[in-house]
């Protein structure tokens, strides 16, 4: 009854049971976005499992492995079933110990179903939430708004307390420092967990800002747009909002300790190429911009087959002005470099990659989840378009 659908929390280890009644007059799935699950849980219509016809029921059971930030939305018809509300957030705490935030709250971005108005958990414009002086905060920030054809993401900026992002993906990074107020690039399904300290003085806000698909980066910041949406935490006089356009751009890979990956190093048992590109032509009765791995459009892409165990290592290719965050099923990507260049932070685990405009990122990942898995752009209209593959 409500957009997003309610947060799920559990427990690290936990047997997570969920049973989808349809009450739809479509077919319909839940893919849960960023866990390692059986694949016949993956909720991948077509693939994993059935779509779940109207009037029917279906249960999905699994248990948990990773803490950490996700979320879950359909995986059937995902461009019109998500901008319509189905999705929601799950947040899986530790199996030791607790958060240590006091508030610890999901920020789940969208678009209003029925349009294009960006919204917090919810709500439109400017919402808020309490917390007192001195507390420490916890925000699990999802992008889940669909972009337009650049595929360019959001950019959420906190303002009015220094803060420390440290998680990407449900992922936590290795020795995050204090930052100022930074643009932070979300692309459509992925996660930031930003910690602070309640100021003794007023409030704190989260304003969201985007990022469009345009190669240089000066031209980035010179675009950001006027805020869509914002969050005030605690209460009191609201912070100074800065001029958008000069708020620099996070960085993650520079970002945090420079600690050792074991994924990303390697060896590597095989690497493969993945070429992301487009070019106009006929598909689906009709005329459209088709997007390519590797020259061909799903379900005509041929799959990357790997063995149980192999350290596989993928180098991905933008070919195209675009914003293509990449999401793999099933498994954890490791960065190893962007454009030639290795880490310099803290290392960085993803289930969904931000390849920006022109740009070429290697990932590695350990194939220990055995199944078929889709790795595809979360651009809706590009994946619809044709750029997914097993």
């Amino acid at each position: 009854g409500s957009v997003p659908g309610p947060t799920l929390r559990v427990r690290q280890g936990d047997r997570v049971v969920v049973t989808l009644v349809n009450h739809l007059p479509v077919s319909t799935t839940i893919h849960w976005h960023g866990l390692r699950l059986p694949n016949a849980e993956d909720g991948v219509a077509g693939v994993t499992q059935n779509a779940v016809q109207p009037g029917a029921s279906y249960t999905y059971d699994f248990i948990v492995k990773d803490a950490g930030t996700f979320w879950y939305h359909s995986h059937q018809d995902t461009g019109n079933q998500i901008p319509a509300g189905l999705f929601g957030a799950l947040v899986v705490e530790p199996s030791e110990g607790n958060v240590l935030q006091a508030l610890d709250q999901t920020v789940v971005m969208h678009d209003m179903p029925g349009g294009s108005t960006l919204a917090l958990n919810g709500v439109p414009g400017q919402s808020h939430i309490s917390a007192a002086p001195g507390e420490n905060v916890r925000l699990r920030i999802i992008n889940a708004a669909p972009p337009s054809m650049d595929g360019g993401p959001e950019a959420p900026v906190l303002i009015g307390a220094p803060y420390r992002i440290v998680a990407l993906d449900g992922h936590d990074l290795a020795g995050p420092g204090l930052l100022g107020p930074e643009r932070i690039p979300l692309g459509i399904g992925q996660r930031a967990d930003l910690v602070f300290t309640m100021p003794a003085q007023g409030s704190v806000e989260l304003v969201t800002t985007q990022i469009h698909g345009k190669v240089d980066p000066i031209e980035q910041l010179i675009g950001a747009d006027s805020p869509q949406a914002s969050l005030v935490i605690g209460s009191g006089d609201l912070p100074a909002m800065p001029d958008l356009t000069r708020v620099p751009v996070f960085d993650e890979t520079t970002y945090g300790s420079n600690e050792a990956d074991p994924v990303a190093a390697g060896p590597f048992d095989q690497t493969d190429s993945v070429v992301l590109g487009e070019h106009p032509g006929f598909r689906d009765g009709g005329p459209q911009l088709i997007h390519t791995i590797n020259g061909s459009a799903s379900p005509n892409v041929p799959p990357i087959v790997v063995h149980e165990g192999d350290l596989v290592r993928l180098h991905i290719i933008n070919q195209t002005a675009e914003y293509h965050p990449m999401h793999l099923h099933g498994h954890v990507m490791s960065v190893i470099a962007v454009d030639g260049e290795s880490l310099r932070g803290s290392p960085l685990q993803l289930d969904t990659v931000l390849v920006g405009p022109h740009e070429t990122i290697d990932v590695a990942f350990r194939a220990d989840n055995p199944g078929i898995w889709m790795f595809h752009c979360h651009v809706l209209l590009h994946a619809a378009f044709g750029m997914d593959m097993m």
